[in-house]
């Protein structure tokens, strides 16, 4: 039997994947994107933060901006699919296909694609918490639902989640709320918003069981430590990576031929919707061009 084929199989339908399969799809190419989630969007799905940051989505929140993103896919007839999941993986050298298994529940299919791209985003690192009711890991929902009024809360992390999300959490109005940080690498602008007396830093300790930071107890602790890199192929291919992150060359080439990474997953200079869109692109436009290299022949044969 013959297996489907595609030109493209994208691995994650978030901001970076989306706009690669967008790409390939007005370059004349099939690409096929598998999500592991039932929608698509990514971390935009969970997203209550206005998107002040991309041109032209100024009063829109991840949430809505997730839906448009599944909106115009659907509308252009990309091919999805939906809670599924890479089940096995391997090169093919004589037919230079990649053949791929697609577990969907209890179901699996098989297809084959000439090039594909891990676009599998990150999570939050969880820095050894457990997440809880009061014990909160990483930017999302649980942020905006209204719990914080009147109540204490440590921000545990340095970077910019740790210090915009204060500022939404402030909005409640807490009793008390103090940021964490054994180094601040946050922006300045948020740095400067941080009240007088909310900011420790330095060397802090954390009892997880009674939640107190330096002794003191809170209500609530909110965990900011950063993301890790989620690799869908890491159990199939090797590739070259750095602290959980695929390393690419400018093109988001891996270091395994036919494989590309784009997005968060990658060591980007400025993890952000934007430059995941743009990694898409990037890649989109390399694949296009590599395979018209390879069809040239073909077509001016055609054309004699």
């Amino acid at each position: 039997m013959k297996l489907k084929h595609y030109d493209v199989v994208i691995i994650g339908g978030g901001p970076a994947g989306c706009s690669c399969a967008l790409w390939l799809k007005h370059l004349g190419l099939k690409p096929l994107i598998v999500e592991r989630s039932e929608c698509l969007g990514g971390l935009q799905n969970f997203s209550p933060y206005p998107n002040v940051w991309i041109l032209g989505r100024n009063y829109s929140n991840g949430k809505a901006f997730a839906r448009e993103v599944s909106k115009q896919i659907t509308g252009e007839k990309i091919e999805v699919r939906f809670n599924t999941e890479t089940s096995d993986f391997k090169y093919v050298p004589e037919k230079k296909v990649f053949d791929i298994e697609l577990k969907k529940m209890k179901t699996s299919s098989r297809v084959t694609a000439s090039y594909v791209v891990l676009a599998t985003g990150v999570v939050a690192n969880k820095g050894g918490f457990e997440s809880s009711s009061n014990i909160l890991i990483g930017p999302g929902p649980h942020i905006e639902k209204p719990q914080f009024r009147n109540r204490t809360v440590a921000i545990l992390g340095g970077g910019d989640n740790a210090f915009e999300n204060y500022q939404f959490i402030q909005k409640q109005r807490p009793k008390s709320i103090k940021i964490f940080a054994r180094h601040v690498r946050a922006q300045l602008p948020f740095v400067t918003k941080i009240k007088k007396g909310e900011l420790f830093v330095g060397t802090y300790n954390v009892d997880k069981e009674n939640r107190t930071v330096n002794g003191k107890p809170f209500d609530f602790l909110v965990v900011m430590y950063g993301w890790s890199g989620v690799n869908a192929l890491e159990n199939f291919v090797t590739l070259k990576s750095e602290n959980s992150y695929i390393l690419t060359d400018s093109h988001r080439r891996t270091s395994e031929n036919r494989i590309y990474a784009i997005g968060e997953l990658t060591l980007s200079a400025h993890p952000c919707c934007v430059t995941a869109m743009a990694d898409g692109i990037i890649a989109a436009k390399d694949i296009q061009t590599r395979m018209d290299s390879e069809r040239v022949p073909e077509v001016v044969r055609r054309k004699i």
